[in-house]
């Protein structure tokens, strides 16, 4: 299970705990597992930063259970809500995470940023089949 998977995992498990719904036995299991074997891990993933006036392309450098750093983002408010879009080619898969700023640093003279996320709430994950091939499926069958 990649780092990605995990985080979605937990978070998931944790907002369906936190909703009243409950966990079952083996969902409670799996949430002591996700949180023995994952901390802080360094990742090289591209997202996209959406919320209010931003729709910006960013780097994921560190994921947690509990909050992402992102490289190469645009100016945000630390308190400002926004949604993490990771897409996972390999998979086929596009988990959105809602998330708050928590805190910002320049990256560098110029116009990057490092924002800090929490995440919040409950992810969703978009399954959306196969991956497309260069030529559409009604090209292929004319010919």
């Amino acid at each position: 299970m990649s780092a990605l998977e995990d985080v979605y995992q937990y978070r998931l498990l944790i907002g369906k705990s936190a909703s009243g719904a409950g966990l079952t036995i083996d969902e409670i299991d799996q949430l002591i597992e996700l949180e023995a074997r994952f901390g802080r891990q360094r990742v090289d993933l591209t997202g996209v930063v959406r919320g209010g006036k931003l729709n910006d392309t960013v780097t994921v450098a560190e994921l947690a259970p509990g909050d992402v750093v992102c490289r190469s983002a645009p100016y945000a408010e630390p308190g400002d809500a926004v949604e993490l879009v990771i897409e996972d080619e390999a998979t086929c898969c596009s988990y959105r995470f809602k998330a708050r700023v928590q805190w910002l640093r320049e990256e560098h003279e110029g116009d990057d940023f490092v924002i800090g996320l929490e995440l919040v709430g409950i992810p969703l994950m978009i399954h959306y089949g196969q991956k497309q091939t260069t030529e559409p499926l009604f090209t292929r069958i004319a010919a």
